[in-house]
């Protein structure tokens, strides 16, 4: 499947979509990144700031290796 092709599958794929949610979820993903743009997180990703902040300050952050070893662990479960 070639660049054009593809472009046209995704075009027909969001014509049918009319979860408003999802759409500005895309729409996000689709905006170049700027670096100066105040960046609003929803509601979960306030959730998971706080949690990590909260863990930092108590002492119970959990280093990348132990995540990657868990990572690995859960994905075999699956």
């Amino acid at each position: 499947m070639n660049t054009l092709e593809l472009k046209q599958k995704i075009i027909d794929k969001l014509k049918s979509v009319d979860d408003v949610d999802l759409l500005k979820q895309i729409m996000n993903l689709l905006q170049p990144l700027d670096p100066n743009e105040i960046k609003h997180l929803n509601e979960n990703e306030l959730e998971m700031a706080k949690e990590i902040e909260e863990d930092i300050k108590f002492g119970s952050d959990v280093s990348h290796k132990q995540l990657d070893k868990e990572d690995s662990e859960w994905i075999t479960e699956l």
